[in-house]
């Protein structure tokens, strides 16, 4: 986390010159700066998270079969939810991009 604070802090003013010499607002490249973690913070949180969520009914499963179908249900239905943080942060892209 240290060293991506220090990266963001180092490329700051590189972002302001390169923004004032071709002609877009720092604003506007910061609001593309914004769309773009969003998206791919929230990619990462959904992909590990479901991640996790699998291997752990698979554990479920291999420990004990018979209630495999049972917890496939559950799985399938947490995977639903936490397919829906990627959505969100998407349509905070979105509005980034074309709202703000």
């Amino acid at each position: 986390m240290k060293r991506l604070l220090t990266f963001l802090i180092a490329i700051m003013p590189a972002i302001a010159m390169a923004a004032e010499e071709g002609g877009m607002s720092l604003e506007k490249g910061l609001l593309y700066l914004g769309a773009g973690l969003a998206i791919g913070l929230a990619g990462l949180g959904a992909g590990v998270g479901m991640g996790h969520a699998v291997r752990g009914t698979q554990e479920g499963i291999a420990r004990n079969p018979n209630a495999g179908g049972r917890l496939q249900t559950i799985m399938f239905i947490g995977l639903a939810f936490i397919e829906t943080i990627a959505l969100y942060g998407l349509l905070i892209a979105f509005i980034l991009l074309f709202v703000v």
